[in-house]
C-alpha cells in the first residue's frame, strides 16, 4: 500500500494515516514513520480517547536530544496500518514537543517491507508473510 507524503510545515513528510482501536474506541490520526525511533510516541490525550488511563502503563524515561528527560507510559493497543490489524506496543507522553504523533520500529517494521521513496514523496507498507 503507498501513501503520499503530507505538506507539514514547508516539508513533504511520510506522514501516514493509520487507526487505533482499545476498550471498544476507534480513532483514526495521522502519524509520522520514523526509522530512528524504537518506540511509537503518541500524545497522552490520544491515549485518554482510547480509555486508557496514560499512568497505569509500563513507565519509560526517554532522553530526548537537549538531554531532558521525557516520561512516557508504554501501553499495548491495536492498530490498523496498510490494511492489517495488529497489536503494538505504544507510548503515551503529556509532554511531547513536536507538533505529531510518531510511529516507531516496535511491533511494525518487522511485519512490513518499508520504501521510502523521497523523489516521488511516496511511502510504501508491503506486508511480510
Amino acid at each position: 500500500m503507498k501513501f503520499s507524503y503530507r505538506f507539514y510545515e514547508g516539508k513533504f513528510l511520510p506522514i501516514i494515516p493509520i487507526s487505533l482501536t482499545e476498550n471498544g474506541k476507534l480513532i483514526q490520526m495521522r502519524a509520522y514513520v520514523d526509522t530512528g525511533a524504537s518506540y511509537s510516541l503518541f500524545h497522552a490525550k490520544v491515549a485518554e480517547i482510547l480509555g486508557l488511563d496514560v499512568e497505569k502503563g509500563i513507565l519509560y524515561e526517554l532522553v530526548v536530544g537537549d538531554g531532558d528527560i521525557l516520561k512516557v507510559y508504554l501501553h499495548s493497543v491495536t492498530i490498523s496500518l496498510a490494511g492489517k490489524e495488529f497489536k503494538v506496543t505504544i507510548g503515551f507522553s503529556k509532554n511531547i514537543g513536536v507538533g505529531f504523533n510518531i510511529l516507531g520500529r516496535k511491533d511494525i517494521f518487522d511485519k512490513f517491507n518499508i520504501c521510502f521513496n523521497d523523489k516521488d514523496k511516496e511511502i510504501s507498507f508491503t506486508p511480510l508473510e
